[in-house]
């Protein structure tokens, strides 16, 4: 008689191999093809930090010092219609870019409003004065945990009182400035997820909102996700504009582009951003391109599949302002500063 017995499959294990079957369904990929109305910039890969989960930064992460020049950053933010948002963020910290105040200056007198992430451990109340002199207003900060321990295990090098200081100086000048948004993204990894209502309850006297987020890893997969779709469903094909140049559709392949030489990417020294979006769009389409390979195998599409229990697989948004049709503007990439702007259904408003 055998006495090998089947251990019981974890929950998170059974939720990862959903994913999968998920991710590996046939699927025919199809394009939105919206109108232009965003634009996101990583505008550096420094940062002083090394989060334990960031591919960018993080101890097993392959370093690299690239930053964009402020001409390219113009070149973009010219091409895109007034009034449409503008994200700064990095795959470091946006404020580790000696031109990020400029970037934010030449954008804002385009006609543009803008939206900055940020770790928030460096930005002393005079830079925030001068953002908020030129207009800046939407301001999001990455912070996985709430006690200073946890805080500084999974983001080494930062101090929680850092950014609590950051928050409570944003708070201040609410009373003169009401229309300051400040909100957080935590990414669910550690023990996160069992405690999202203590985190909801640290944060709501403090902030605007907080943005829950799965975990990726592998670079193209998820886990701690709030619940698993039945059937895959399109990405929505965005412009993320990396410290390099290149031009990429997705979160996903902001990673990629970082590990692997991606010289097939559209690249804005040589296009414009519609022939960008175009042409990601046909790759997008194509199961044989490069990008069609990709995507094949990724679950990044997660983050525009339908609200279930108030949260799409990949986020869940807690507003405690109780603004009235007001669209969360959704980080992408957690510590890795880039995100998409984004209804709770995961259909882009607008990383």
């Amino acid at each position: 008689m055998t006495e090998t017995t089947t251990r019981a499959k974890s929950p998170r294990t059974l939720e990862a191999e959903a994913l999968e079957r998920a991710t590996a369904v046939p699927f025919v990929a199809k394009a939105d093809r919206a109108p232009l109305d965003m634009l996101s910039f990583a505008t550096t890969e420094t940062c002083e930090l090394s989060c334990v989960f960031c591919h960018f930064n993080g101890p097993n992460a392959i370093k690299k010092a690239k930053t964009i020049a402020p001409a390219l950053v113009e070149k973009g933010v010219r091409e895109l219609s007034p009034g449409k948002m503008v994200y700064f963020a990095a795959t470091g910290d946006f404020f580790q870019d000696p031109n990020a105040l400029q970037h934010l200056r030449t954008t804002i007198a385009l006609g543009h409003p803008v939206h900055v992430l940020s770790h928030g451990q460096n930005m002393p109340p005079p830079l925030i004065d001068d953002m908020l002199a030129m207009g800046v207003r939407e301001f999001r900060f990455s912070v996985d945990h709430i006690e200073p321990h946890q805080y500084a295990k999974i983001r080494r090098g930062g101090e929680l009182q850092r950014v609590l200081d950051t928050i409570d100086y944003l708070t201040e000048r609410k009373q003169a400035i009401p229309d300051i948004n400040v909100e957080i993204n935590c990414i669910l990894i550690g023990d996160a997820k069992e405690r999202m209502a203590e985190f909801t309850e640290f944060w709501r006297p403090r902030i605007d909102a907080i943005n829950f987020h799965a975990e990726y890893y592998d670079s193209l997969k998820f886990r701690s996700v709030f619940h698993v779709p039945e059937k895959r469903n399109d990405c929505h094909i965005q412009l993320y504009v990396m410290p390099s140049g290149e031009i990429t559709p997705c979160c996903a392949m902001m990673v990629k582009a970082h590990e692997e030489d991606l010289t097939w990417l559209p690249d804005i020294r040589e296009v414009s951003l519609q022939d960008a979006y175009d042409r990601l769009c046909d790759m997008y389409e194509d199961p044989d391109s490069e990008l069609g390979k990709i995507c094949s195998k990724c679950q990044w599409w997660i983050m525009w599949s339908e609200v279930k229990d108030g949260a799409t697989p990949y986020m869940k948004t807690i507003r405690f302002d109780r603004r009235a049709g007001w669209l969360s503007r959704v980080p992408i990439l957690g510590s890795a500063a880039v995100w998409a702007k984004a209804t709770l259904n995961g259909l882009t408003a607008r990383r």
